[in-house]
């Protein structure tokens, strides 16, 4: 999951996590950036509406779930909700978009000049595959994913919008017809030093220890806040950017965890 979220190497004029102006590509025309500058805009409360809206039909399990079924039928409450919100984005919003050639588990990841933003796009037919508590990957829901984003915006103050739907064949054997995927938008960060994009171990116990959180045992890179039940997995170094202005996080597993979703400690 980390390796393209992090903005991975491009030729050798554009850094780990930040961007060289004279190599980036010019500015593409607004049919080809349809919603740069506009997510945050009119549509900051997109993600929130969305995931009210699969609550209000009814979808109310957002863990990682191995349960096919229940990923489907969530993917098409959501594609109804953006349909009927008119966010079944075009192709053409990434087609002229720099990609980035690395991938991972969970995203396709492109820049997007005209606002300096990553722009992420989940593969079509799937919502995050990301670490159990045991580091297992799993599938997890669109609503987990939805309250995954609001978390890191409510937690991190990260900055990260949904901006639609793109609808395209899902790579998922005995899939059939179009699938939704979802395209989300993030800040560019450049790394402080693009030699050592990430922070070591101490600095992100020393972030993480800043904000209220404990480190967790028997748990893939957890972490746990008491006061509001936040748990986090996957914190790994790469999972992080050490920027001129710290410590910045950017794709971690957050969810409110119950017992019934993890089963982790606090360490002594």
């Amino acid at each position: 999951m980390a390796n393209v979220d992090n903005h991975p190497t491009e030729p050798d004029d554009v850094n780990r996590h930040g961007h060289d102006d004279a190599a980036q590509p010019k500015a593409p025309n607004r049919e080809g950036d349809t919603r740069a500058g506009l997510a945050g805009e009119a549509h900051g409360d997109l993600a929130e509406d969305a995931a009210a809206h699969l609550e209000r039909s009814g979808y109310t399990f957002q863990g990682l779930s191995s349960d096919s079924q229940e990923i489907e039928r969530q993917a098409a409450c959501l594609i109804d909700w953006a349909r009927a919100a008119g966010l079944i984005l075009p192709a053409s919003h990434s087609a002229l978009l720099l990609k980035h050639s690395s991938t991972t588990a969970e995203h396709q990841v492109y820049y997007r000049q005209t606002d300096n933003r990553a722009v992420k796009l989940t593969y079509p037919g799937t919502f995050g595959v990301t670490p159990d508590p045991k580091g297992l990957q799993r599938a997890a829901t669109p609503l987990f994913y939805l309250r995954r984003l609001l978390l890191m915006n409510r937690v991190f103050r990260a900055d990260l919008r949904l901006e639609g739907l793109m609808l395209a064949k899902s790579l998922i054997l005995g899939v059939t017809g179009d699938q939704p995927s979802v395209a989300i938008s993030q800040p560019w960060i450049r790394s402080e030093s693009p030699e050592s994009p990430h922070p070591n171990d101490g600095e992100i116990a020393q972030f993480m220890e800043s904000l209220g959180f404990a480190q967790l045992s028997r748990s893939y890179y957890g972490w746990r806040r008491q006061k509001d039940a936040i748990t986090i997995l996957d914190a790994r170094p790469d999972n992080f950017i050490l920027s001129p202005q710290g410590v910045v996080p950017i794709d971690l597993v957050i969810s409110e965890s119950t017992p019934q979703t993890l089963e982790t400690t606090p360490l002594a």
